[in-house]
């Protein structure tokens, strides 16, 4: 009997409806877990599995090796929705609520919007992953959650935060010498407050 990933990549329908009934509980269940979402959830397994069909004669995976393939896949789409300009606007717009919050604190409104600005323009430089992390943070989620959303040790996603917070009060140091910089730090942690 030829390989089931033989068969899908000559286009072979029937392995591919082997392979959604296989998987499609699994996939489904650890985007669920990533983004405790159900139609998002749904709509990531569908996307990997319209893929998967779409992508199938270039396809290079064995069948021993399909399930970490399809995982992989899951944890990538979860990535590219956290770092997506639509969530990168919620947690931004979270972020300026908090910010307003304090606003009595910065006086200038002018230095205000600076620093608004600013802050939303370091996040969106970090390195894809810490700011996965650093979003997915400042959505409320807990260390854990976010270790077991992304496949990653807790001390790694400890250890991306805290390189995040480090990046920013520097770049709020040097941008903002004359300001009070605990005041800005404050603006940036909240970020992150649980």
């Amino acid at each position: 009997m030829p390989d089931l990933i033989d068969r899908l990549q000559k286009s072979d329908e029937q392995a591919f409806a082997d392979i959604f009934q296989a998987y499609w509980k699994k996939l489904f269940a650890a985007a669920y877990r990533r983004v405790n979402d159900e139609q998002l959830a749904q709509d990531i397994t569908q996307e990997i599995f319209m893929q998967l069909w779409d992508k199938r004669e270039s396809l290079n995976v064995t069948t021993a090796n399909l399930e970490f393939y399809l995982l992989r896949s899951v944890k990538n789409k979860v990535i590219n929705h956290f770092n997506s300009s639509q969530v990168k606007q919620h947690v931004l717009q979270k972020v300026m609520y908090r910010m307003e919050e304090m606003q009595d604190e910065v006086h200038d409104p002018k230095r205000y919007r600076e620093l608004e600005s600013f802050v939303a323009s370091e996040v969106d430089r970090f390195p894809q992953t810490m700011k996965a992390i650093f979003l997915m943070r400042s959505d409320q989620l807990s260390i854990r959650q976010i270790a077991q959303n992304l496949n990653l040790a807790e001390q790694t996603v400890k250890n991306n935060i805290t390189e995040a917070l480090n990046r920013l009060r520097s770049s709020l140091n040097k941008k903002f010498m004359d300001e009070d910089l605990a005041v800005l730090f404050v603006a940036a942690t909240l970020l992150i407050k649980h």
